[in-house]
Order: structure tokens, then sequence, then C-alpha cells
């Protein structure tokens, strides 16, 4: 039994029931203005790509053309101090050299990614950072762009691994472009905790970012304040 792109998209949405079920039109991607400071981007990497062995190159795409404009068009209204792209899959990494399914990896869809970080430097979209899902190892990576992308890792210890390491000639990034703050050398399970504090006593308001392990034991933290203010990292 294959299951078709369709019969998969039922089952996430009656496992997951953002938007109904039967309804066609059901979008699965969606932002969130979670405070003054802080605005989310959640996107699908699933339902409107292209073949991972398609060539890379302008027309092939994870977001497809209508999530890739509705993307661009809510960043640009958006007056967030902060604006997190949630994403399945990383777009900074470095990731396993092997690979074609991501926008990190070579002839994979890396195409995509590159246009898309030329835009937030075009259009100077601010406050902007990427998290990531899918890679079993938590990170906080920076790339030659000045786009940073923070990894959650793996919940529990039993499905983590070693990360790859920029300038690994195994990884997407051999020529060790890519700035690691943090890389998870042991592989341990955990968590990513994202704290949003509003200006306060003459402070600028902050997002943190802390790791933690299975144990509850904080691995890494990082704290991203705006352009302009003492700290700032943009």
């Amino acid at each position: 039994y294959d299951p078709t792109p369709e019969v998969g998209r039922r089952m996430m949405l009656e496992q997951l029931p953002i938007g109904g079920m039967e309804d066609a039109e059901t979008l699965t991607y969606r932002t969130h203005r979670i405070s003054r400071d802080l605005q989310i981007w959640l996107v699908e990497n699933r339902m409107y790509r292209s073949n991972n062995a398609d060539p890379d190159g302008p027309e092939k795409s994870i977001w497809g053309a209508k999530q890739k404009q509705w993307l661009q068009d809510t960043l640009k209204a958006s007056d967030a101090t902060f604006k997190l792209l949630i994403s399945p899959t990383p777009m900074v990494g470095p990731d396993d050299l092997r690979k074609t399914d991501n926008h990190t990896n070579i002839n994979g869809f890396r195409h995509e990614r590159d246009e898309f970080f030329k835009w937030l430097g075009d259009e100077a979209i601010e406050g902007f950072a990427v998290v990531c899902g899918d890679r079993h190892w938590q990170y906080h990576a920076i790339d030659p762009t000045g786009i940073e992308e923070i990894s959650c890792g793996a919940l529990v210890d039993a499905n983590s691994r070693p990360g790859r390491a920029a300038g690994d000639p195994k990884s997407t990034d051999p020529d060790a472009t890519i700035r690691q703050p943090y890389l998870q050398t042991d592989p341990s399970g955990g968590f990513l905790l994202i704290h949003c504090q509003p200006a306060a006593d003459g402070q600028p308001p902050r997002l943190t970012f802390r790791h933690y392990d299975e144990q509850g034991e904080v691995l890494y933290e990082h704290t991203k304040r705006p352009i302009g203010a003492v700290g700032a990292v943009d």
C-alpha cells in the first residue's frame, strides 16, 4: 500500500486538527501574534513541495508559490520586535551532506533558501530568526547572511545523535562558513524554551532561547535583542 499525499494530508488533519479534515481548502500554515514584541510563523513543508529529485533552481520549492508569497507578505506587514519562523526542517544547518530533502542540502532546496534570505536583507526585515525541528541535536547556528537558526533537537536521549560541525567534509558546510555559538556534541534529549520579555526599567525587549537536556539542566542560553540595543547580534 502506497498512501497518496492526499491520504497523508487527511491523516495529519485527523491527528492534528488545525483545520477541517474534509475541507480541501484548509491551510496548514499560519501565523500567530503572541505579544506586542513576538510574532511566530508556522510553515508547511510537506504538502506543497517539489520532488526531492528535481534539479535545484527557481522552480523547485518546499513551500510552494502561494505559501511563499503569504510568508513574505505577512513578514513585511509585521511590526513585531521579534519574528520567529518555526520551520519543520532546517534552513541554516549544517546537515548531513548525503541528503537532498531540505533547504540546507546541496542539490536540495538551497535556491529557495538563498532567495528568501536575500529577500529578508533586501526588505530589511529586523528581529528575524529560525527555530527548526527535524535535527536530532541541539544547536545555535548563524548563516553568513547573519540569519540565526536554533534547533530544538531530540526530545529523548534514545533519539539523539552527535551534531554536524561546520567544516566537517560530510556536512553541508565543508568550508566552515557557518558560525556555531552552540553545537551539541554529546547526544542528549531535551527541549528548547523560548521566553519573550517586554521592555522594562530602561531595558529593551529580549528574546531568550534556552536549551535543556532530558533531565532539565540548562545546556545553553542565548538572548536576542533589537537592532541597536546593547548586546544585539543582528
